[in-house]
């Protein structure tokens, strides 16, 4: 699932299709699953803890919470997207 939600986030990064917070926390949410072994070490089970990942986007980001939240919603659709496609 992650591998091919960076490949279709890549390619929506590239594409014109989005604003300036959407491109930055595009950016930062690549960064965060491309390198989620590496950022997130010590955690004991594959739960993340979604107060550290909101500190980790505002601080890459630059952005507030409020803007991060509406700023994801279309990188939420294109993660459910990959999931149906996947369960199909």
């Amino acid at each position: 699932i992650i591998i091919g939600f960076l490949d279709e986030l890549r390619i929506i990064l590239e594409s014109d299709e989005l604003n300036g917070n959407e491109y930055k926390l595009g950016l930062a949410l690549y960064d965060l699953f491309e390198n989620y072994n590496t950022i997130f070490v010590g955690t004991d089970n594959n739960k993340f803890n979604k107060n550290i990942i909101l500190l980790s986007l505002r601080d890459m980001t630059n952005l507030s919470t409020k803007e991060i939240r509406i700023s994801m919603k279309k990188f939420k659709k294109l993660y459910y997207t990959i999931v149906e496609t996947m369960i199909k």
